[in-house]
């Protein structure tokens, strides 16, 4: 099984192939440089690890979410290679990908993976490993270190978010935190979790990924991409989708405006005005 994995999702742009149980990966230098960087890199890839697009089972692509516009690229240049090579897309959730990172994860680690989503929120999640320890990629392909979603992506409040992880820690446990909003909220996480609270609950201890982890990476979106594979989870290079958790300011402007707009023409209706009117439907 060969598949080739694109990390656009964050600030730095990466690509991994997955390759019968190896990783080989690169990370780009400079940040949010992906329309320029990203095709380049993956071509320097796959030309030193004797890969041609012919070689390749499937294109994965990490789908979100994170910033839009890097979504948005990633889908692009993952679609495109899909569609001119003809092979399947593996979306693969963003968030999801750190708990397949070759980190020292045991059973008493609550992964938590969150982005700054702006405008009070995180993209976050938590996930666990689950049975035996896989510290290696190879361990976790052959079913080691299963994982187990503990707290659903969504888009959260950071205390909402922080309730929920404290809520599902045991006793004993590690919370793991990584992600770019590991780093712009880690005074409020250690202050919140780590600060006196109401009532009684489990003992555990509070983390942050080391610098050169803390950020999504292509060849962790590779190993999970190899699993969902083996799954049959898998799309065309015409229905393989984003996702974004939340829309995107100019739609949710979009949205507001013609809210408004709808109730304006209806009022003007009643009042002898212009009697367009627009359906529910026109609306989304």
């Amino acid at each position: 099984m060969v598949i080739l994995a694109i990390e656009t999702t964050g600030p730095l742009a990466s690509a991994a192939v997955y390759s019968d149980g190896a990783v080989s990966y690169r990370v780009n230098g400079s940040e949010f440089s992906h329309l320029s960087e990203c095709v380049p890199m993956i071509t320097e890839l796959m030309e030193d690890e004797g890969i041609r697009g012919a070689d390749l089972d499937a294109v994965a692509v990490s789908c979100g979410p994170g910033s839009f516009t890097g979504i948005r690229i990633g889908m692009a240049t993952a679609k495109g290679l899909a569609q001119v090579l003809n092979k399947p897309v593996v979306e693969v959730p963003t968030l999801e990908s750190f708990a397949y990172a070759e980190m020292p994860y045991t059973a008493t680690t609550l992964i938590c993976p969150l982005f700054d989503a702006r405008r009070s929120q995180v993209y976050a999640a938590a996930f666990r490993r689950t049975g035996a320890m896989a510290r290696t990629y190879s361990a976790v392909l052959e079913g080691c270190g299963k994982v187990e979603a503990i707290v659903p992506e969504g888009a959260y409040a950071l205390e909402e978010y922080l309730d929920l992880v404290r809520e599902a820690a045991r006793e004993g446990d590690t919370l793991f935190f990584l992600g770019d909003g590991s780093r712009k909220f880690e005074e409020q996480i250690r202050t919140y979790l780590e600060g006196p609270c109401c009532g009684e609950g489990p003992a555990f201890g509070v983390e942050f990924a080391a610098e050169e982890h803390y950020l999504q990476r292509a060849d962790s979106v590779a190993v999970l991409a190899a699993m969902l594979f083996k799954e049959g989870r898998i799309k065309d290079c015409y229905s393989a989708q984003p996702n974004y958790l939340r829309a995107a300011e100019p739609d949710r402007q979009k949205k507001k405006n013609a809210a408004t707009e709808g109730g304006s023409i209806r009022a003007a209706g009643r009042t002898g005005g212009s009697r367009r009117s627009i359906a529910p439907e026109d609306e989304r």
